[in-house]
């Protein structure tokens, strides 16, 4: 049975000023009202009707014509900020559910109703012509900024990438400078021992749900959480196309014998400080790292055997479990026993069917998604994991990207194995 999953092509969006954003405009409609008319109470006694403040409902003999009432001039004032509006000039107004106008500043509708920055709470300001210009997340809505921001974009979080709120600072992971909302700190694994059971989770999926093989040592390949630092450090002594995705950072690398074979590597260890909101360091000495030897490698491959998975810690879990996911299509490549290590695997290929796997472990290896937001206004789990697919599936890069498209065309035609033995034996994708 074939896992059903998205092969659209990436949305067409303008690129943002700053990493993984999208520019983006919208028009706010600002009510707008003619100067107000000053005038004066008729004496003639003919009048009976009395002008009527409909701000204090007093007497008044002069008074000002707007919205088809009459108003004191110092009764005259914007239903937001409760100040005297200028009477020299148009002026903005709003609504009611009765159908009432109130008179506001333009300011003051632009702060009430127009477009809010997620990073200043501030409105955007409209231009001109009425359109508010702003840098946007590219699947959250509302995560919008002023442009003014970009030169200085603060802090993003590290799983979902939304814009860190000046008055609310996310979650500091102590890694240079990374931090976690905490909608993502619900779940983030910062340790190599809460990574254990996701990978045990992508290996029964392997062997269940895709029906591929699940060589002897993948089983127990170590997991390592890791700080970025030594993330950054293995990936240069690795190589590879590892950082070329739209996203901001590479997640995770899957290491081979010949890569770090009896090396020593410093792992994560934090914990949660409720109290501090933040997290804390946790192992030897309280130093937040503890080192780990990786162990020789088996030879399931004679030429090639995987010695252990780094993953970049602070993630949310399902994102943890889907780079654990793809770094595991990477071992079973490498572990395959037909596997040619002098002769590599195009990146496009062993990526795109990589993120292939990540898109299927997240579209049913995982179990249902809460869609609870505890109250604090985050995206849920449920909306995270589809952003976690989204991203996936709308990536524009060349490797990673068109990879992915070309991995599902193909597996939609023929199937998992089909497909990745084919990878294995030929190096490319099979004509479908």
């Amino acid at each position: 049975r074939k896992i059903p999953i998205p092969m659209r092509q990436p949305p067409k969006r303008n690129p943002g000023p700053v990493p993984y954003s999208v520019s983006g405009s919208t028009r706010v409609d600002v009510p707008i009202a003619a100067s107000p008319v000053p005038k004066k109470k008729s004496s003639s006694s003919r009048s009976s009707r009395q002008a009527i403040c409909c701000a204090c409902n007093q007497p008044a003999m002069y008074y000002l014509s707007a919205l088809d009432r009459r108003y004191h001039h110092d009764c005259f004032r914007c239903t937001g900020c409760h100040d005297l509006i200028d009477t020299t000039g148009p002026f903005a107004y709003m609504e009611d559910e009765a159908g009432e106008k109130h008179p506001l500043h333009k300011e003051c509708f632009s702060e009430l109703y127009g477009v809010k920055c997620t990073v200043c709470k501030k409105a955007i300001p409209a231009g001109p012509d009425g359109k508010v210009s702003f840098v946007k997340h590219p699947f959250f809505d509302t995560e919008q900024m002023c442009p003014s921001h970009a030169s200085s974009p603060g802090r993003r979080c590290t799983g979902c990438h939304r814009f860190e709120p000046q008055d609310e600072p996310f979650a500091d992971l102590g890694d240079v400078g990374r931090v976690v909302c905490y909608s993502c700190c619900r779940t983030a694994i910062v340790d190599s021992s809460d990574a254990e059971p996701l990978w045990k989770s992508v290996i029964n999926f392997f062997d269940k749900k895709l029906n591929l093989s699940v060589w002897a040592d993948m089983r127990e390949v170590p997991v390592l959480i890791v700080g970025y630092k030594s993330l950054n450090e293995q990936m240069k002594q690795t190589g590879g196309v590892h950082g070329g995705s739209t996203q901001i950072m590479t997640r995770g690398v899957c290491l081979t014998e010949h890569q770090t074979s009896g090396r020593k590597l410093k792992a994560t260890s934090l914990r949660f400080d409720n109290r501090k909101q933040s997290f804390e360091k946790r192992g030897e000495h309280e130093k937040g790292f503890t080192f780990l030897q990786v162990p020789d490698a088996n030879k399931v491959n004679p030429d090639s055997s995987v010695t252990c998975i780094l993953c970049l810690s602070g993630l949310p879990k399902d994102l943890t479990a889907s780079v654990l996911a793809h770094e595991a299509a990477h071992a079973w490549i490498k572990l395959h026993p037909r596997y040619d290590v002098m002769h590599p695997i195009d990146p496009q290929v062993e990526e795109g069917c990589a993120q292939l796997i990540a898109m299927l472990f997240l579209s049913e290896g995982l179990p249902p998604a809460s869609t609870d937001t505890d109250g604090d206004g985050g995206p849920s789990e449920a909306k995270l994991r589809q952003y976690f697919k989204f991203s996936i599936e709308s990536d524009s890069n060349e490797i990673y990207g068109e990879g992915y498209r070309k991995a599902a065309a193909a597996y939609s035609a023929i199937g998992i194995e089909a497909l990745m033995s084919h990878v294995v034996l030929y190096g490319e994708f099979p004509n479908v």
